[in-house]
């Protein structure tokens, strides 16, 4: 048993020697306070409950013999164990004089280990022991008291616990008559030795026919076995029962019931008996199997329609890029052209008609020159050519350096391995979209200075990172929350799910950081190596 620590005072002016009393007295576990002179030991004696008091006889201002004689006419103090320790005062009248003011005891430098433990322990238990025998008298007079207050109640309650006893056997009687639940008792060897009436008016059995394994005749034979193997290892473990099983009624019909039992144990934690209910659940276990089944209908109906959304997703997106391509095709080869025939026509003017040439025929050609450059620089940023004739790698780099000049963003692009082979049309399309959207979430949102770029293929997986200074992004962008996302990053989701990629976006602090993983080896797509 642990044994409550008392506390033991060590009085020394020197800080070296009570390191020394609290390595030899450490073993002893009791609570070790140190004091530097006897004024600072009569503040803790008053602080505290102190069973020993451990003392140098030789201290400046306040000597040992003179703290003693101050302890002892305290009247809290006067069976307070003093034991002097000296390296001086070694004589049989200083040992005199020390005992005169108290001490129980009177020890000499060198301090031997083992007898000063063994001195200081002794005292220490002989304070504990007073203590704990203080307490004991105290709590036996209130337990004295209680209990004769405690029997005086008792005695003035019995004859109501008694009537009140009554009147509950009669409320319980009235339940188990009642109860729509079967309910039933069982001995600690897990025989069954009472079963309330209910179960009889359900199955049709006599009187008394259930009780000991009569019960089990009317158990389905498919749940016999493992209701009665589940059943026994509760009485064997002390766990608390609980099985389903279906029980025959009297029209020959089977239905679902709940048996539930739990143990009632003595004093000593031993099994006396077992009581529990049985409840009819045949409807409810109908329900369940149907949401069930409802349940797995709807699981495929919905996997079938996101299957369906996602092909839906993927053609929409491939319609925009041929669109994208088309419209690209029109603004270039169409709207162009024109321009560029209108700028010729223009420019032959001053040459063919100096007279009708005006101050203005230059003006007009100039501004017909911005328009032929914004509508080149509208069909490469729908459909860049270079993606179709060169590869990725090249469209990319085109891209950054036209964002860079027009926003004024330092971006640059890394490429690993440096020869990065061609990929898939559709695959490279994908990618290219996925960086321009992210560079325009950047352009718009980010604040950033500078961005970079890298492109590589790792182990059959090409990865592309976008990152930026920026200011970064929210806590449920970064966790990609539905509700939280804007189209942008919702259609390069899709455009990564598509071949089966996977679209990463979170704080890069600063910035923001965009990853994109897609599998891109020969199992995947077909790579060709640029030409």
């Amino acid at each position: 048993m642990r044994k409550d620590p008392v506390n033991i005072l060590m009085v020394d002016d020197q800080p070296g020697k009570l390191l020394s009393y609290e390595a030899i007295l450490g073993e002893l576990r009791e609570n070790l306070i140190k004091a530097t002179s006897g004024k600072e030991a009569l503040e803790c004696l008053l602080k505290n409950d102190v069973a020993v008091v451990l003392m140098d006889v030789s201290m400046p201002e306040m000597d040992g013999f003179e703290l003693a004689e101050m302890i002892r006419d305290h009247p809290r103090f006067q069976r307070t164990a003093i034991i002097f320790i000296s390296a001086v005062h070694l004589t049989d009248l200083d040992r005199l004089k020390g005992y005169q003011r108290g001490a129980v005891d009177y020890i000499s430098v060198p301090v031997i280990p083992e007898l000063l433990r063994a001195k200081v322990s002794v005292f220490a238990e002989l304070h504990r022991k007073t203590q704990q025998l203080r307490r004991l008298n105290r709590e036996l007079e209130q337990r004295v008291e209680e209990r004769t207050q405690e029997l005086t109640r008792k005695a003035a309650s019995l004859e109501q616990l008694n009537l009140a006893l009554a009147a509950k056997n009669q409320e319980l009687d009235a339940i188990v008559h009642t109860a729509p639940d079967i309910i039933f008792s069982r001995q600690a060897d897990g025989r069954r030795d009472y079963i309330s009436e209910r179960f009889y008016e359900y199955t049709g059995a006599d009187a008394g026919s259930a009780n000991g394994n009569g019960w089990l005749d009317y158990v389905h034979s498919d749940d016999r076995e493992r209701s009665m193997a589940h059943w026994m290892h509760c009485v064997h473990s002390g766990e608390n029962y609980e099985s389903e099983y279906r029980i025959r009624g009297q029209d020959g019909a089977y239905r679902w019931f709940r048996s539930r039992a739990v143990p009632i144990r003595d004093h000593q934690g031993a099994i006396v008996r077992w009581y529990g209910t049985c409840s009819d659940i045949h409807d409810s276990k109908l329900l369940e199997q149907a949401i069930r089944e409802s349940a797995s209908d709807l699981e495929k109906m919905v996997e079938e329609r996101t299957v369906q959304l996602r092909r839906i997703s993927t053609r929409l997106m491939t319609m925009q890029d041929q669109e994208r391509r088309r419209i690209a095709r029109e603004i270039h080869d169409g709207l162009g052209q024109e321009l560029a025939a209108a700028k010729m026509i223009m420019d032959r003017i001053p040459q063919e008609q100096p007279q009708a040439a005006g101050p203005r025929a230059g003006e007009a050609s100039e501004l017909i020159s911005r328009a032929i450059q914004q509508v080149r620089s509208l069909s490469h940023l729908l459909h860049p050519p270079l993606l179709d004739e060169v590869g990725l790698v090249s469209a990319v780099r085109w891209y950054l350096e036209g964002l860079s000049e027009r926003s004024g963003i330092d971006l640059s692009l890394q490429v690993e391995p440096a020869e990065l082979p061609r990929f898939a049309s559709e695959l490279e399309i994908a990618v290219f979209r996925i960086i321009q959207e992210s560079l325009t979430n950047v352009f718009r949102h980010s604040g950033a200075h500078k961005g970079c770029v890298t492109i590589s293929q790792r182990e059959e997986h090409l990865i592309v990172r976008v990152q930026d200074d920026g200011k970064g992004i929210g806590q449920n962008i970064e966790n990609l929350r539905a509700g939280s996302l804007g189209i942008g990053i919702g259609g390069m989701r899709e455009r990564a799910k598509e071949f089966d990629g996977e679209l990463r976006v979170r704080n890069a602090n600063p910035g923001t950081l965009v990853e994109l993983i897609i599998p891109a080896g020969p199992h995947s797509q077909q790579a060709r190596a640029i030409a």
